[in-house]
């Protein structure tokens, strides 16, 4: 698909017309329009060319689109000169810096790709629980006592008094009852009532999730962007 081999490094000068490393879109230029009657234009030499550079593999999170990841950092440092003498050694660098920074951004771009921003919200849940308890107690006693004390005398003579401390006393009958009943009643009993609730609110300004998804969407890209700014030809002031 692409004929062209990437330029060796008295080549790579040419294309500048000076000592320095020549920029990704020279490099772009060379590899996709090279012989071609009807060029490609700049707005699609990153996605045109970008096998050329990207030849290697390197982790990526499922949901991210390779070519549109491989474009971005292509047209980001367009116009940049790399930072070695040859591609090769430029692959090479950006094959290392790819596999050692994209495990981390794949965590932060998973955890940002499964956000349902529409339908994500405040949720909050309350339990409330009562116990109640009732006891009925209630008791009687009754007592009762009976007694009978009967004594005869069979002089009649005799004055009632000597018959009641028994001293003229010929028949003697003395019965006592006594009786006592309880009764007691016990009732009692427990209630118990548990109640859950759980209320949602979902986001009402939407477009502002939207807007704050985005940010935190460009944001990986600005500091994939800065990790590698390293493999390109850094200015000396």
């Amino acid at each position: 698909m692409f004929p062209m081999m990437f330029p060796a490094r008295a080549n790579l000068m040419k294309l500048n017309n000076c000592n320095l490393p020549p920029t990704v879109y020279a490099l772009l230029n060379s590899y996709v329009n090279f012989s071609r009657e009807t060029p490609v234009k700049i707005a699609d030499l990153a996605k045109t060319g970008r096998a050329c550079f990207f030849d290697f593999t390197y982790p990526l999170a499922t949901g991210w689109d390779k070519e549109e990841f491989e474009t971005m950092i292509l047209n980001h440092f367009l116009m940049r000169r790399i930072g070695y003498e040859t591609v090769t050694a430029f692959k090479i660098a950006l094959n290392v810096k790819l596999n050692e920074i994209m495990p981390n951004y794949n965590m932060l771009y998973s955890s940002i790709n499964d956000w349902n921003i529409f339908n994500d919200g405040e949720s909050i849940t309350r339990q409330q629980t009562s116990n109640g308890s009732n006891a009925v107690n209630s008791s009687s006693n009754a007592t009762n006592s009976d007694t009978s004390d009967r004594r005869y005398s069979n002089t009649p003579q005799n004055q009632l008094a000597d018959v009641r401390d028994g001293k003229y006393v010929s028949e003697y009958h003395y019965d006592q009852n006594s009786g006592s009943a309880t009764n007691q009643t016990a009732t009692a009993g427990t209630d118990s009532n548990e109640i859950n609730e759980t209320i949602t609110r979902s986001p009402s300004d939407k477009i502002k999730i939207y807007q704050e998804f985005l940010a935190a969407r460009q944001n990986l890209y600005t500091m994939i962007f800065k990790d590698l700014d390293s493999l390109f030809y850094q200015v000396v002031s």
